[in-house]
């Protein structure tokens, strides 16, 4: 009779605002997401604990943590969140996408240069689904999938994850540029590996996929010489392209993100001895959640531009459950 009793006095949102406490592991980035203010979400905790009449949250230390009473309550609130995702997926269904949201997870390359294109075809067929785009690295985007902060994702092959799948998708090139006015291009040959490494002025930030590969290519093609010393390192494709393009050097970018630039002759390809790069995307997704249907639609549209790419079991019997809607 007491748990019944506990049970009647919780309150759904104090519920949701525990959710994403306890998933954040913050009470600022909760209330963040939830559109309250800091104090607000302490004092809907404060409360839920006083029904409960448990700890929910070790605030002792300098990160808060779940307490035992916190985390068997999280399991419950996981179970509670995804039905009730469930139920919104069920109602797209019966609307046939009349309406719905979809939220995708992708790096800064997919996200900004393949992944816009795509979502304008998507609008074309379903003007009312709204989007929301999280672009971060790639283990962000796959913590963001794997943490339900997003529906699907577009990312870097990631080890060690959890409740999640990585499909190929997409292999990308990188091109080595230089700005139209270089004097590299008066060589009228390809460029040796030491050319290379010395105009290498424009590079990505550390961390980054793009820097990844290209010091990866280094470290295999210029044996018994330094790393490349970038006089600038950028955490903009934008800005590293236009910093190229007045004359700062060479760069290697992903032939996505400089493909307009090549078209307008902004930027002029350059051959370099031995230079092959490429870098591989896989379509992300959580394997314990049930995809929507506007989800299901996307990754649809996916496998239709990607061609043979999106071979993968599962993802056949998910799109099998759904008709193809064209527009």
């Amino acid at each position: 009779m007491e748990f019944k009793n506990k049970v009647s006095r919780m309150n759904l949102e104090h519920l949701k605002t525990f959710h994403y406490v306890a998933r954040s592991g913050s009470f600022t980035q909760a209330a963040h997401i939830l559109f309250l203010t800091q104090p607000a979400v302490s004092l809907q905790i404060q409360g839920l604990e006083n029904s409960l009449r448990v700890s929910l949250f070790d605030r002792s230390r300098k990160k808060i943590s779940l307490t035992s009473e916190g985390k068997i309550l999280y399991t419950y609130t996981q179970r509670l969140f995804s039905l009730f995702d469930e139920i919104d997926h069920v109602f797209q269904d019966l609307n046939h996408l009349q309406t719905g949201s979809l939220t995708i997870a992708a790096t800064a390359v997919m996200g900004t240069y393949y992944l816009t294109k795509i979502l304008r075809y998507f609008n074309k067929r379903f003007p009312l689904v709204s989007f929301k785009i999280k672009m971060g690295n790639s283990q962000q985007v796959v913590d963001w999938v794997s943490n339900q902060e997003a529906d699907i994702g577009l990312a870097g092959r990631v080890s060690n994850t959890t409740h999640v799948r990585q499909v190929f998708l997409h292999r990308e090139p990188y091109s080595a540029v230089v700005g139209a006015n270089s004097p590299l291009l008066h060589l009228h040959r390809p460029l040796t590996i030491d050319e290379f490494l010395h105009s290498f002025v424009v590079m990505r930030e550390k961390g980054t996929r793009t820097r990844v590969k290209i010091e990866d290519w280094f470290k295999k093609h210029a044996e018994g010489r330094q790393q490349p010393i970038p006089l600038i390192t950028i955490s903009s494709l934008e800005a590293a392209k236009r910093l190229v393009a007045n004359g700062f050097g060479a760069t290697a970018l992903p032939h996505l993100a400089v493909a307009d630039e090549i078209a307008s002759g902004m930027l002029i390809p350059i051959s370099v001895e031995k230079f092959q790069v490429n870098a591989d995307y896989y379509l992300t997704y959580q394997t314990n959640k049930k995809l929507s249907v506007a989800a299901l639609q996307f990754l649809m549209l996916l496998r239709e531009v990607s061609g043979s790419h999106l071979k993968d079991p599962d993802i056949d019997q998910m799109l099998a459950a759904i008709q193809p809607i064209t527009g």
